[in-house]
C-alpha cells in the first residue's frame, strides 16, 4: 500500500512540473532586422513576447538577443513596416537560435492633393499682401510664438522613441564602462566644483 501510495505521489509532481510554464524551456534568441526593400539595418525595432507584456529593442545595427520561451510567439513592429510574428519550431533541439528577420513596408494611400502655384512670383506677392487675415489669426499667433509659451511646451513634451532609445543606450554604455568598479563620485571633483562656482557666480541659477 505504500509504494502505491508512493507511486501516485511521484506521478503527480511529475504531472504539476510538465504542467508549470515557468519549467518550460528557455532559448537564447538573437538576429538582425532588415528592410526587405533595400536590406539595410532597421534600429529601434519593438521585439515583444505576444501577450507578455515584454520585449526588447534593436541596436543602431539592427541586433538584438533576448530570452524566450519555445512556445513563445515573438512580434516584431516598427512605425512604417507591416508588423511580422516568428513562432520558434518546435523540433529545436539546442538552445541558441539566430535568425534574419525581414520587416516589409506598409504603404498607405492617401486622397489625392492637387497644389496650382501662382504663375509669376510678381502676382503670388500681390495676393499675399492684399490677404485679408482677421486680426484674431495674429493675435492667437503671436500668443503661440511668444518665448515663455515655447520653453513651457518644450518642457511639457516627452521623449520620442529614437530619444528614449538613445538615453538607453548611453545608460548602458556608462554601466558597462564602470563594470567591475565604482564610478566616479562628482562630489570630489574640483573641476566640478569649480564650474558650479562660476555658474553661481554668473546668476544661473536665479530666477529669471
Amino acid at each position: 500500500m505504500k509504494n502505491v501510495l508512493l507511486l501516485i505521489a511521484v506521478f503527480s509532481v511529475t504531472a504539476l512540473f510538465a504542467q508549470n510554464p515557468n519549467t518550460e524551456k528557455l532559448v537564447q534568441l538573437s538576429g538582425v532586422v532588415l528592410a526587405a526593400d533595400s536590406s539595410s539595418f532597421l534600429p529601434l525595432v519593438s521585439i515583444g513576447i505576444k501577450h507578455s507584456g515584454k520585449g526588447t529593442l534593436t541596436d543602431e545595427t539592427g541586433y538584438f538577443s533576448m530570452v524566450v520561451r519555445q512556445s513563445d510567439t515573438i512580434v516584431f513592429s516598427f512605425i512604417g513596416f507591416k508588423t511580422k510574428e516568428y513562432v520558434l519550431p518546435q523540433s529545436l533541439s539546442g538552445f541558441k537560435v539566430s535568425i534574419v528577420q525581414v520587416l516589409h513596408e506598409d504603404t498607405i494611400y492617401l486622397n489625392t492633393a492637387i497644389i496650382r502655384s501662382y504663375p509669376t512670383p510678381d502676382e503670388f506677392n500681390y495676393y499675399f499682401v492684399k490677404a485679408s487675415i482677421p486680426d484674431v489669426y495674429y493675435q492667437s499667433s503671436a500668443k503661440n510664438l511668444r518665448q515663455k509659451n515655447l520653453q513651457q511646451l518644450a518642457l511639457s513634451m516627452s521623449m520620442d522613441a529614437s530619444e528614449s532609445g538613445k538615453m538607453i543606450f548611453n545608460q548602458q554604455a556608462y554601466q558597462y564602462y564602470y563594470n567591475g568598479q565604482a564610478p566616479p563620485n562628482r562630489v570630489f571633483d574640483l573641476a566640478a566644483w569649480s564650474q558650479f562656482y562660476k555658474s553661481v557666480k554668473r546668476g544661473d541659477y536665479k530666477k529669471k
